[in-house]
């Protein structure tokens, strides 16, 4: 073959990659959920982009990289776990599970945070050593018996989960081998509380009057005895733990579910004194996250990282998103450079209005450009009523909602579900955070990230009533595009 044909035949090869390379997949969902994560026709980058184009560019730029994503999700509770596990048949568990973890089929979800005990969506109150009656209503040690305990655990047991939570935990990781399971207690077993029963208070005349239940210092090594053996007893079951928290909104202390007061000090003084020992001499290397409460209190996992051994134990902080502002965990990143952060609830219900799908796209941006490694929302499912619950949220809304009275198609996907999506589905175990600007003026938000296969991946959602034109920006290459009224878009090229 003569020379210049196959130089002209490398000349187009090449072509032909380099147009392929600046290729652009597009993912979309509107509002209406007429287009979920439906594909687009792709887009491509030209290297001279229209001069007579004005409108506002996204500009994205791989050389500046932040903190490596750990995951989307949920929180597998005692009510979602029943509702799947009682109302769905095998074949529905297994369209569930699917639209949910697969990659392929579903949107492939990678974080789990996982009650230790019973929260507010439970089917009754329950610990892993009751030492008292469980039912829907509290778990109180009765009269007379409040000085009885279990210091060496020896009632413990994961009967409970083992029945159906653990199971479905392992159906998932046999679909998503990848997906990071966190474990939080709501409260000790009652017990091992200055109150004796496993809610957040006991309740007096009034909410003025409520006496907020502690854990008592003589059983500090019990309670990490638990928390080590609960870690134990998952990852025998062949669920890995990722990591823990030693208490659900330490600041919080409901009268009608499970929970517990811990104040700072307590807590530094738990991890540092009884829970970092125990897992030392059990050898396990489990991530401990300190508060797991909200944006508005960071003087309390501030005090507890700056005590000298509890500091050194942990891993980070977890996050909650009912009060304050994510912008406090860019200030908490600047103070602890070396200390990751979580969001780890953030729970959408009755009470909101307007566009959800949107909504929860923006708060996806804003925790993940303020150094969140995960964007994890509360309930996996509910039903209808938004329950099972035994007390606690009565209006929140799970990411699926299992509608009991359509048992021929029960399972519907909520916009928490495609905007969690829309991330989870495209970024791949390793993805990194990297720059992106977010045009001023608009209502158009973003964040971007790189994936280790070199793809880029850019999330964008448009606030507004209108379509927004815009473009995106990446090594000196433009391509132009539109977001609909309310959408969310997702956008992914190679990044040679």
């Amino acid at each position: 073959m003569p020379r210049r044909v196959i130089l002209a035949v490398c000349c187009i090869f090449a072509l032909l990659q380099s147009a392929a390379a600046q290729s652009i997949a597009v993912y979309q969902t509107t509002p209406d959920l007429l287009e979920a994560l439906a594909q687009l026709h792709a887009l491509r980058f030209s290297p001279k982009p229209d001069p007579t184009d004005a409108s506002p560019q996204i500009t994205v730029d791989d050389s500046q990289r932040f903190q490596e994503i750990d995951g989307f999700g949920a929180s597998l509770t005692d009510s979602a776990a029943w509702l799947i596990s009682h109302k769905l048949s095998p074949a529905q568990t297994d369209a569930a599970f699917k639209s949910l973890f697969s990659r392929r089929d579903g949107i492939a979800l990678s974080f789990l945070r996982q009650p230790i005990g019973s929260s507010d969506l439970a089917t009754k109150f329950y610990s892993y050593d009751d030492l008292c009656d469980q039912t829907d209503k509290a778990c109180t040690m009765p009269a007379g018996q409040a000085g009885h305990a279990d210091p060496d655990l020896a009632h413990y047991s994961l009967a409970h989960d083992k029945e159906y939570i653990l199971p479905l935990l392992v159906k998932a990781l046999a679909i998503n081998p990848s997906i990071h399971v966190m474990l939080t207690p709501w409260s000790p077993p009652g017990w091992m509380k200055s109150s004796g029963s496993m809610l957040g208070s006991m309740p007096g005349s009034n909410p003025e009057t409520k006496v907020p239940s502690s854990l008592r210092p003589e059983f500090y090594r019990a309670f990490a005895g638990y928390l080590v053996k609960t870690v134990q007893g998952y990852q025998a079951a062949g669920v890995p733990v990722f990591a823990m928290s030693v208490q659900n909104e330490p600041l919080y202390t409901p009268t009608d579910y499970s929970g517990m007061q811990m104040q700072a000090a307590e807590q530094a003084n738990f991890i540092a004194n009884a829970l970092g020992p125990a897992m030392a001499a059990a050898g396990l290397k489990t991530k401990v996250m300190v508060y797991d409460h909200n944006w508005d209190r960071p003087d309390y996992p501030e005090a507890v990282l700056k005590d000298a051994k509890a500091g050194s134990l942990a891993a980070g902080t977890a996050w909650h998103h009912y009060a304050g502002d994510p912008a406090v965990m860019t200030k908490f990143h600047a103070e602890f450079p070396q200390k990751d952060e979580w969001v780890t609830e953030s729970s959408g219900g009755t009470w909101q209005n307007g566009n959800l799908l949107a909504q929860v796209a923006a708060e996806l941006i804003d925790v993940t450009r303020n150094w969140s490694r995960s964007y994890v929302l509360w309930a996996l499912a509910t039903d209808q009523d938004h329950g099972p619950h035994v007390g606690g949220c009565g209006t929140c809304r799970g990411l699926v909602t299992i509608d009991l009275t359509k048992p021929g198609d029960p399972v519907k996907h909520e916009p928490d579900y495609y905007a969690l999506g829309q991330a989870s589905k495209f970024l791949l175990p390793g993805a990194v955070r990297i720059a992106s600007d977010e045009p001023g003026g608009i209502d158009l938000k973003d964040v971007a990230f790189s994936n280790p296969d070199g793809s880029i991946v850019l999330y964008a959602v448009n606030r507004g009533a209108r379509s927004q034109a815009f473009r995106i920006g990446f090594h000196g290459k433009t391509v132009a595009t539109v977001l609909p009224a309310g959408a969310v878009a997702t956008f992914i090229w190679k990044s040679n």
